[in-house]
């Protein structure tokens, strides 16, 4: 059962959370660290450290990415939950975000890929038959989506009209913000799909943005969204550093 939250008290628990963010002088410190053993020790003394608490250098990409869209969906609930109940299946849909890309394949007739199977959500909905996926997506957190996945439409679209229809009652100085946080997101998506040179000066600009509308809705739930997604891009950074590192990093660190 949900417990009332008070909008107050979860804001000041966003902004003790903005308090404990790397700076960019931290993520260079940690990404001097080549070697993934030495990334992961590095990373347990910052503020990161729980999101990697279990990880270690057996571990492979899938098993990084399967564990931290895991931890990305109980920090997002968490989040939540500190917010008055009218707000929180409004935030909490936000923690399906990363399955997106994951799930549409499932429409198509094709196996799955095999690493995807150790998933706890989507390795059973990968078994079957597209109509069968769709089927046992019923009983699951995501079945708003099931007629985008029948259909083959754009899960990304489904995924925003069940958010909007979520959407708690908020004043005017909320909405306008929440416009201008959609209208930010979306240029950073258009931005990195249209990028020749990397995306990474267009997350930073992204940053710089997100901290700006967080203080502009100061008072309204609209700092929360700003909090996550800026946790998502850090999370992002995080996610990168383990594949690389898992990847090259012991060649990266013998050339070095």
């Amino acid at each position: 059962m949900a417990i009332e939250g008070n909008l107050d008290y979860a804001l000041a628990r966003i902004q003790a959370r903005q308090g404990q963010r790397l700076e960019e002088a931290d993520w260079r410190r940690l990404e001097a660290n080549r070697d993934l053993g030495l990334y992961l020790a590095a990373m347990r003394t910052t503020s990161l450290a729980d999101w990697v608490g279990s990880f270690d250098v057996e571990h492979d990409c899938h098993t990084f990415e399967r564990v931290l869209r895991a931890r990305w969906r109980r920090y997002v609930e968490a989040v939540a939950a500190w917010h008055p109940i009218a707000t929180q299946a409004w935030l909490a849909w936000l923690a399906w975000l990363p399955a997106l890309s994951l799930l549409a394949p499932l429409a198509r007739p094709e196996p799955a890929p095999g690493w995807i199977l150790a998933d706890p959500l989507l390795g059973p909905l990968s078994l079957g038959t597209p109509e069968e996926r769709v089927a046992m997506l019923t009983n699951t957190p995501l079945a708003p989506l099931r007629g985008a996945l029948a259909t083959r439409a754009d899960l990304s679209a489904a995924w925003a009209a069940r958010w909007d229809d979520l959407r708690p009652a908020l004043d005017g100085p909320a909405l306008r913000s929440l416009a201008r946080f959609r209208q930010t997101v979306r240029r950073h998506e258009h931005d990195v799909e249209h990028a020749v040179d990397g995306a990474e000066p267009l997350r930073s600009e992204l940053a710089r943005a997100l901290l700006r509308l967080l203080r502009l809705g100061a008072g309204t739930v609209i700092v929360t969204l700003c909090h996550l997604a800026l946790t998502a891009l850090d999370i992002e950074r995080l996610r990168g550093g383990l594949a690389r590192r898992s990847i090259f990093g012991s060649t990266e660190a013998e050339q070095h």
